[in-house]
């Protein structure tokens, strides 16, 4: 196993646009924090857009892609989502993008984030008191621990199948109130 500094497992690590886009009634979604659920995935439900124009105006590093991975990085930070989907989205500059090389298992990077022990390690660096921060310098230079792309990938597969068994628990859980509703 070995240990590199995410920089070096990412073809880049870069954050949302730094201007103020520009708001519309329909086009592309703007992804904000409170964007991201408490099950690590993107809602769409109470999205503000902006015009295609804007989206096609930006840089690819500032374009999510299915296998990237979006962080959290100011206030609420630590917040990984995994994007497993095509879709065009602009997230705010208060989320990072992460795309890993080809290389590395995109999953298992975000799977790493996801970890309590790489929080705790975020929440040592993060900077700020009342709106506390993780630069994209400290987050390109945080070391993580990168086995055989095999076992990642080993790892993953495993993993995967139990957030996907969570992912049916919850499903099964919101629809009890409506089950219910059916058996009365």
């Amino acid at each position: 196993m070995e240990t590199k500094k995410l920089i070096d497992c990412c073809e880049f690590i870069s954050d949302g646009d730094h201007l103020p886009p520009p708001k519309s009634d329909s086009g592309v979604p703007f992804i904000t924090i409170s964007n991201i659920t408490g099950q690590n995935k993107l809602s769409f439900e109470d999205t503000m857009f902006v015009p295609e124009s804007y989206y096609n105006g930006l840089n690819e590093n500032k374009k999510a892609q299915k296998g990237d991975i979006l962080y959290s990085v100011v206030g609420s930070f630590g917040k990984p989502v995994y994007v497993d989907f095509d879709k065009q989205m602009v997230f705010q500059r208060h989320i990072a993008i992460l795309r890993p090389k080809r290389n590395v298992n995109a999953r298992f990077i975000y799977y790493t984030m996801l970890n309590p022990q790489f929080y705790k390690l975020v929440d040592k660096l993060a900077i700020g008191c009342s709106q506390r921060t993780v630069t994209l310098d400290t987050l390109r230079n945080i070391e993580v621990n990168l086995p055989d792309k095999d076992i990642q990938d080993k790892m993953v597969g495993i993993l995967s199948l139990i957030d996907e068994k969570i992912d049916i628990n919850n499903n099964v859980n919101d629809n009890l109130p409506y089950q219910s509703l059916m058996v009365a």
